[in-house]
């Protein structure tokens, strides 16, 4: 099983290679396995896409959206670091 650093990574990977996410609009955090991804995407294709991508990472348990639609700005984050997509 992955650790929280892990799985991180590999979701930042996956959302890379997702079509349509714009890098620096989704945050990612991981908390035993739970993910989290917070930003603003453009629609809401790219945010389904965003949150198919998360889930389909290994060791991901669960998929928590905080994710606004309307033009896409840079993520941000209070509190635990999270990686920028």
């Amino acid at each position: 099983m992955k650790n929280d650093t892990q799985i991180q990574s590999d979701v930042v990977a996956q959302l890379d290679r997702a079509q349509n996410v714009i890098a620096g609009t989704i945050g990612v955090e991981v908390h035993h396995g739970v993910v989290k991804l917070a930003g603003r995407v453009g629609d809401d294709s790219i945010k389904k896409t965003a949150e198919l991508a998360a889930g389909g990472v290994g060791d991901v348990t669960k998929v928590i959206m905080d994710v606004d639609v309307g033009a896409a700005t840079a993520a941000g984050s209070k509190g635990a670091p999270a990686a920028v997509v």
